[in-house]
């Protein structure tokens, strides 16, 4: 029993960590950016984060929803940037922009 418990100790002593409250908070690494996606950052930044939250971009827009909840498709937001649900304006952006925005939000988000 007594070999029981302390492999136990063991197994959870790594979980522990140090530190305490002043410790770090996990950060993800930077993401290499394509072209395409970096010009679908530079189009997010003035376009779309007024709106929505994207931490990658920096923006923290709150009238639509977080984009760093979950993994986005990016055929899911070239639908959403074609359609305009809700009070988004509809072909906010078309063709290669919309194409260059939803590749960038794909790219941050599959963390």
């Amino acid at each position: 029993m007594r070999l029981a418990s302390c492999a136990s100790v063991a197994a959870a002593l790594p979980l522990a960590g140090c530190g305490g409250a002043g410790s770090p908070a996990v950060t993800h690494p930077p993401v290499q950016l394509t072209a395409q996606e970096q010009r679908g950052k530079q189009l997010f930044v003035p376009d779309c984060g007024s709106c929505h939250r994207l931490a990658d971009a920096g923006t923290s827009g709150s009238a639509g929803p977080s984009l760093d909840e979950h993994p986005w498709r990016a055929v899911y937001v070239r639908e959403v940037i074609a359609s305009g649900p809700g009070l988004m304006p509809d072909g906010l952006l078309t063709g290669a922009d919309a194409d260059a925005v939803a590749a960038y939000v794909v790219a941050v988000t599959r963390r």
